[in-house]
């Protein structure tokens, strides 16, 4: 049973890699699936990005005292109105910085 998990798991994540490079789908795909695709990066940062401010190394939702939340509010500030990766990563890590060193 564990043994044919794995196999399947390896089959789906070969597939999903070889297929698209071997010319058996097409070169657009349905104006649907694209459609869907744009939302991919938000689904998967949000929980990782709200894990790393929220939690804390005892698992537990850390709301007092947590700087992590105010540089990522910051950051969120600066990711609007800038648009730029580059420029929300350094004002976020410096607000973190600067956060952690007072209090």
């Amino acid at each position: 049973m564990i043994w044919g998990v794995i196999l399947l798991s390896g089959v789906v994540t070969f597939s999903t890699r070889f297929l698209p490079l071997s010319g058996l789908m097409p070169r657009q795909l349905p104006k649907l699936v694209q459609n869907g695709l744009q939302y991919v990066s938000i689904a998967v940062l949000t929980p990782i990005v709200v894990n790393a401010v929220l939690i804390n190394q005892a698992k537990d939702i850390a709301w007092d005292d947590n700087p992590k939340i105010f540089a990522a509010l910051i950051a969120l500030l600066i990711a609007l109105i800038s648009k730029s990766i580059v420029l929300t990563l350094m004002v976020g890590l410096a607000v973190i910085w600067l956060f952690e060193l007072i209090f």
